[in-house]
Formats: structure tokens, C-alpha cells, sequence
């Protein structure tokens, strides 16, 4: 049965716990599925970009990646003062959400990886800087044995590599493929070429996971991660990133409520 999505700023998250998107990316007669792992961010550039947002209202499963997703859906329905207040003690206090979990980009790749190693799913990891991929292959083999990864390449978001990245990972035939050129680009790309590679069973757009899975970056202790704060470990860690950042914990939470506000008037 589908479960009920939260509409955040004209985007629909899906109220799912990992296994239970799992399955239904691999649920069996399912078609081919666009899985997004959604943040603050992406949502923020939806409201500017048309055909981005129309991606995010039309993909198969659209998971919460950021801890403003959680404040955002457990605040539709709040005032707008008590909003403010859950805002503000985030760090302290979860609020209490209709959304389970955040699905994070990175550690769903750990997870099909794991699935792979036991079930045989194979997979195709595209994107990234050269050599990234690779990395992340090698870590992912180590981590899970018998994890079929069939093919690696870095390319680009281009339309002139489009024809020439389809045939690579068409040779490989591979079950499962994981697109890291960022956001929206990774998106656009996934919807533009699913269709001309048949064994695809499921895409995900999933950012920098490749950085992390490979080791290039860190993420935050997990005790940081529980707190909702690996954005500010992110912004010691890579200071450039700072845009983004405010863009996440600053802008979103701001846009949201003005947004909301106007639409109860």
C-alpha cells in the first residue's frame, strides 16, 4: 500500500523507512524507477528551475537527505511560532515528523551494495572526479564480498558524452546505477538516458557519496550526524562550501515559512 508523501514547498517526500524503499526499488514487475535523495538545496533550486521541479514531482521515490527536510514536514501544520521554536532547539531536540528517517545518498549505496553481494544485483557507478569511482569500487568490495560493481566511469553531465556513456554501461548490463554529477545535473541526466539503457532497474542521483565512500572526505562523527549537525562539520572541514550551507540552514527554513505563511493568508 503507498504510504502518504509530505509536500515541502511543491515537492513530495515519501514517509518511507530505508528497507521499505528498498523493497520498492526492487519490487519485482516495477519498471524502471528514479529514486532522488532529496535536501533542502534541491528544493531551494526547484522553486527557481521548472524542469527540475517537475523531476522531483515525477520521480518513483523521493527520500529525505537533510535534517531541514525532518523540521520542514514535522512543521506543515504547526504555527508559525511553535515552527520557530522547533527551528531554533533542532540541535537539542528532534522534532516529532511524519517522516521515519532521513535516507542519505551515501549510505544507500552501502546499502545496495550490501544487498548486491548476496543477492547479485549488478551495479554501475557513474560520475564523479576520474579515479573517484574507482576508489569507491575498491572500498566497496572490500567492505562487501562478492558485490558485483560491473563498471566504473567518471564522463561528464554532457549532451555530447551521452551516446558514448549509455553504450558503456549498456555493455555491462548492470541492474543498478548510482549517477554522482550533482544536483540537478545528475537528475536531468538520469531522465533524459533511463529509457535507453533497458537493464536498469533503478537510478539514484546520489551528490559527493563517492567522495565519501572512497575516503577523499570524511563525514561527521555519527554522534554529529544524530544532532543534525554535519553541516557545520562540513563547513569547518570544507570552508568553500559555505553558500550551500547557508543555503541549507538558513535559506530553506526562511523561504519555507514566508512561503507558508502567505499560502494560509
Amino acid at each position: 500500500m503507498q504510504k502518504e508523501k509530505i509536500i515541502i514547498l511543491g515537492v513530495p517526500i515519501d514517509t518511507l523507512e530505508k528497507p521499505e524503499a528498498l523493497d520498492m526499488l526492487f519490487e519485482e514487475n516495477g519498471g524502471q524507477k528514479h529514486l532522488i535523495t532529496v535536501n533542502p538545496e534541491m528544493i531551494l533550486a526547484a522553486q527557481e528551475d521548472g524542469e527540475f521541479m517537475n523531476i522531483l514531482q515525477k520521480s518513483a521515490i523521493n527520500t529525505p537527505d537533510g535534517t531541514g527536510i525532518l523540521w520542514a514536514a514535522s512543521s506543515q501544520k504547526k504555527s508559525l511560532v511553535i515552527s520557530i521554536i522547533h527551528l531554533v532547539f533542532l540541535i537539542f531536540k528532534k522534532p516529532h515528523h511524519p517522516i521515519p528517517e532521513l535516507i542519505k545518498g551515501s549510505d544507500l549505496v552501502r546499502d545496495i551494495a550490501e544487498r548486491s553481494a548476496k543477492s547479485g544485483e549488478k551495479i554501475f557507478l557513474l560520475g564523479s572526479q576520474t579515479g573517484i569511482a574507482d576508489e569507491a569500487k575498491k572500498k566497496l568490495e572490500e567492505k562487501f564480498p562478492g558485490v558485483k560493481i560491473v563498471g566504473t566511469y567518471a564522463g561528464s553531465p554532457s549532451r555530447y558524452e551521452e551516446e558514448k556513456i549509455k553504450d558503456i554501461i549498456n555493455d555491462t548490463e548492470p541492474d543498478i546505477l548510482f549517477v554522482a554529477y550533482g544536483s540537478p545535473e545528475q537528475e536531468k541526466w538520469i531522465v533524459r538516458n533511463l529509457h535507453k539503457m533497458p537493464t536498469i532497474r533503478a537510478a539514484i542521483g546520489i551528490g559527493g557519496a563517492f567522495d565519501f565512500i572512497s575516503g577523499r572526505i570524511q563525514r561527521a562523527p555519527i554522534w554529529l550526524q544524530n544532532l543534525g549537525l554535519e553541516w557545520l562539520y562540513r563547513l569547518i572541514k570544507q570552508p568553500s562550501r559555505w553558500r550551500r550551507i547557508r543555503n541549507a540552514v538558513v535559506t530553506f527554513p526562511y523561504i519555507f515559512l514566508t512561503k507558508r505563511t502567505k499560502n494560509t493568508k
